[in-house]
């Protein structure tokens, strides 16, 4: 989930998951985050500045302490979890490093290094090691406000402090329920204490303990960079979901300040039908552009095979297909024209993301022009309800999103148009 939203970059050598003694993470104000979730680390080192004890149970007493600025070693061995520290060497299943919840925890691997707060637990992942940080629900808004909202305004950051605590109380059943998220973009960009800035921290301290509900649950806060002018229904996105009366689309001016409201691109036609391929299986010769949304954004594509025979494929699929073969930036958004130009296909399209629930750009669009972040929640997650988290029902099963990026009026029209199907791209 991109300017303005930050990408998740390489981290040092340490997968975690965590598991919070407190099942109800709202209760417990903390996050059970996997960090660096998306590297393969062998080897971590890590430095803190408070003394850390080292458990292999949550009640039993520590083994060891990691005092304040030494090195300790993680890495896997025989199918357990080791840990080296001076003259301590210890292996186990599962170990618990219970640090101080003002301690920062830095790790380091590869050259790059994070720092984190909270306590973690470390796991081995095949022969990589695996680590969730228990995060501080305030630390970690902050983070994220930092890395997924780049924009110079205080409103449209306080709006992002408010989604971004949603999206991380609501949790997801995406992983295996030892932690709640990861730290890319499949969940929302955590890169720890490091990121946080000034404006960052202030967001998150204006708007401490608030969130998003609608019937009293929790709403799906999902989010993006630039609706291009008109936001998505999330079943015109999302094959399977149900119709969420607060994630209508509608039409936004406010968005034009974005620099991916209009835009083109350029793929070598070879490339993209490979990558077609890997996708869907099967030889691709073209495709063709299907229905649309009312919002003028593809429901579908088809695939031309080899016998003359067309496949429909929803086309977010189709866009997440071609963008890991030819790079995110090619198909920013499903909302696109295509033709074929030589060995080349031309897109023309509007907007960045799923388009779903809160458009960043449209965020500081709306805060230019001198609206609270109240209003911009309003504006899009209508019929939601501003609310305090000790207010919050538990909430309900979340969406099957495809991809990461993310109020009761009555619905928007979800009528189609088809295309001609001269509209033929891939001859």
């Amino acid at each position: 989930m991109h300017a303005p939203r930050a990408r998740s970059i390489a981290l040092f050598g340490i997968v975690g998951m965590l598991v919070l003694l407190d099942a109800d993470i709202a209760a417990a104000q903390d996050v059970r985050v996997r960090v660096l979730a998306d590297q393969s680390l062998d080897r971590v080192e890590l430095v803190t500045s408070r003394r850390v004890p080292v458990h292999t149970h949550p009640d039993r007493s520590p083994l060891f302490h990691i005092e304040p600025g030494t090195v300790a070693t993680l890495s896997v061995r025989r199918g357990d979890v080791h840990i080296e520290h001076g003259s301590d060497r210890i292996s186990a299943a599962v170990l618990y490093l219970h640090a101080p919840r003002q301690a920062a925890t830095r790790f380091r691997s590869g050259g790059v290094e994070r720092s984190y707060r909270g306590v973690f637990e470390v796991r081995p992942d095949g022969n990589t090691v695996e680590l969730v940080n228990a995060v501080p629900l305030e630390s970690y808004v902050a983070s994220v406000v930092a890395s997924e909202y780049g924009l110079d305004d205080r409103e449209g950051a306080k709006a992002m402090a408010v989604v971004a605590r949603t999206y991380a109380l609501r949790g997801s059943d995406k992983f295996d329920g030892t932690y709640t998220h990861v730290d890319h973009t499949l969940s929302q960009v955590y890169r720890g204490l490091s990121t946080i800035t000034d404006a960052s921290r202030a967001a998150a301290e204006a708007t401490r303990g608030e969130v998003l509900t609608y019937n009293g649950h929790l709403i799906e806060a999902v989010y993006f960079s630039s609706s291009g002018g008109h936001t998505a229904n999330n079943e015109d996105v999302w094959d399977a979901s149900e119709d969420l009366p607060y994630l209508r689309g509608r039409s936004d001016p406010y968005d034009s300040v974005s620099p991916h409201h209009t835009w083109q691109s350029t793929a070598n036609r070879a490339t993209v039908l490979r990558g077609l391929e890997r996708r869907f299986g099967g030889a691709v010769r073209g495709f063709f552009l299907g229905d649309t949304a009312h919002d003028g954004r593809l429901l579908t594509l088809e695939l031309l095979r080899p016998n003359g025979s067309r496949e429909a494929v929803q086309a977010n699929a189709f866009r997440l297909a071609v963008n890991q073969a030819v790079g995110r930036e090619v198909l920013r958004s499903t909302w696109f024209d295509a033709r074929r130009s030589g060995n080349s296909y031309v897109f023309s399209g509007r907007g960045y993301g799923h388009g779903v629930g809160m458009s960043q750009w449209g965020a500081h669009g709306m805060a230019r022009a001198g609206r609270s972040y109240q209003d911009i929640l309003s504006f899009y997650y209508q019929g939601a309800t501003l609310t305090r988290i000790d207010d919050v029902q538990q909430p309900p099963p979340t969406l099957a999103l495809d991809e990461p990026e993310a109020p009761a009026p009555t619905p928007a029209a979800t009528e189609s148009s088809r295309r001609e199907s001269s509209t033929r791209i891939g001859w």
